[in-house]
């Protein structure tokens, strides 16, 4: 069984974070909006959740990164202001 990859860009989340919500969200509840809209196609046998989780720490590190991360919270992230 080979491996799927499943990518996520950062414009999806930005395009959630924007339009769908006033408040930081987390990994899992950007992912719910994500299915609900058909902003991205779903394929069986792929993570998206931890996919879409790395993605949004590894953007968020750095003063390029797009999305901040509330300190001391688990995984909330909003838009850089």
């Amino acid at each position: 069984m080979g491996v799927v990859n499943f990518v996520f860009r950062a414009s999806e989340d930005l395009q959630v974070l924007e339009n769908y919500s006033d408040a930081p969200m987390t990994p899992k509840q950007i992912l719910q909006v994500i299915e609900a809209e058909g902003l991205k196609e779903m394929r069986s046998g792929t993570s998206p959740l931890a996919c879409l989780n790395a993605m949004l720490h590894s953007n968020s590190r750095g003063g390029e990164g797009l999305f901040y991360k509330l300190p001391g919270r688990i995984s909330l992230f909003t838009l850089k202001a």
